[in-house]
């Protein structure tokens, strides 16, 4: 297991299948005992690490439901085992960790060139993944929904191999029969748009075709000038599992368990809280019924600072679609987006430790800068308008604050 490029443990896989890691002398010497710089559920130990953190930690590393089964089947690895599976295809995964095998080191991996007519033939052919021409996958990214990592080169794209590091996913609009939300990238793109010129981080991405199928392409924030920069989900950082991504119980206090580990490893404490509860308003004022843990995630940095990375996977789904309106986390015992208020994400706020005046500022402004940011930008090109949504749900969280 390596992390900014340098060995930081070996994982091993037990006859029982379960998973066992040691982390290194010299990560221990690096960072230090009760350290964590690769997962806020993993402090360094001299010891043995077992059980179920370590086991999500490396199961969230890699894909969700049929994206997974299909490369099981490509790569004859047995269903949900974690352990082979980033054995072929860790080489390249979220953050700054990569896996090897054997004595193998990691380098620079191969990047192919591809043609215009190959990432055409790619992207319309997902969620196949089928390998073609030599074009084995063999990176990793979590999530349900199909994309693509490819590397953008001054020369056009490139398919990542053995290590090589990707900059790009690239996100089809689902063709299944069973899409809840049709345009579903549209208003991704629109989100993420909003969330930028309210002036909250996001990640950065374009609308373009392929043969004919729109998709969404999205610059990966854990990628900077030509390295990799670690980061980890909610579910990581909790030790939870990728099928508990929604938080089902009001007493879990998911929230301010996730702040109560994460403030204390950032450089400002108070400022990381704040940053918390700015995503967490936003996501709830736009109607996102896919804010679960596994779309929020944490930066930690090389010294292992922990901030909070852009937002991501955002959208206002449940505007377009009612029936999706679970909030993904409880706020002060919320579930349900038609029952968040500016008091309950005030009140969430002052559980993590923000003062009470610091926890309504930061509510009042992200949602005054939600209104200003969707006046600005109207509509995107869809069927169902969602601007004047957003803008009065903005408005009626507000109406108390005033």
């Amino acid at each position: 297991m390596w992390l900014y490029g340098r060995v930081v443990g070996e994982l091993e896989q037990l006859r029982t299948a379960r998973l066992r890691l040691r982390f290194t002398e010299d990560a221990l010497s690096t960072y230090g005992f009760g350290a964590r710089p690769l997962s806020l559920s993993l402090p360094l130990t001299d010891k043995r690490v077992q059980g179920d953190a370590l086991e999500r930690f490396c199961d969230n590393l890699l894909p969700e439901g049929t994206v997974r089964a299909v490369l099981e089947r490509e790569h004859s690895i047995r269903p949900g085992d974690a352990f082979a599976l980033l054995a072929r295809i860790g080489g390249e995964c979220a953050g700054a960790i990569q896996f090897t095998t054997g004595d193998d080191s990691v380098g620079n991996g191969r990047l192919t060139p591809l043609t215009e007519d190959d990432v055409d033939e790619i992207v319309r052919d997902l969620p196949t993944h089928q390998a073609r021409d030599g074009l084995e996958v063999s990176a990793s990214l979590g999530g349900i929904q199909d994309k693509v990592l490819l590397t953008q080169t001054g020369e056009g794209w490139a398919w990542p191999s053995a290590g090589a590091m990707s900059t790009h996913l690239i996100k089809p609009e689902p063709i299944s029969t069973q899409v809840v939300v049709p345009q579903i990238i549209r208003y991704e793109h629109w989100a993420l748009r909003l969330a930028a010129d309210a002036g909250l981080p996001a990640a950065s991405a374009d609308l373009q075709t392929f043969a004919g199928r729109e998709a969404l392409v999205v610059e990966r924030f854990d990628r900077r000038d030509g390295r990799r920069t670690h980061q980890e989900d909610f579910t990581q950082a909790l030790g939870l599992a990728a099928r508990d991504k929604y938080e089902s119980s009001t007493g879990d206090h998911r929230l301010a368990a996730l702040a109560a580990r994460a403030a204390p490893e950032a450089l400002d404490p108070g400022a990381f809280r704040s940053e918390l509860l700015a995503q967490v308003t936003f996501n709830a004022a736009i109607g996102n019924g896919d804010a679960h843990s596994k779309n929020y995630s944490v930066r930690i940095s090389r010294s292992a600072n922990v901030s909070m990375t852009p937002l991501y996977d955002v959208a206002p789904v449940f505007l377009v679609a009612p029936r999706l309106r679970h909030a993904g986390h409880a706020v002060n015992e919320q579930v349900y987006l038609p029952d968040v208020t500016a008091e309950h994400l005030i009140t969430e706020g002052k559980r993590w430790g923000l003062p009470a005046e610091n926890a309504t500022t930061v509510v009042r402004d992200t949602l005054l800068a939600l209104v200003r940011s969707a006046e600005r930008l109207g509509d995107p090109d869809v069927e169902i308008p969602v601007a004047e949504a957003v803008r009065d749900r903005a408005l009626a969280l507000l109406a108390p604050l005033s």
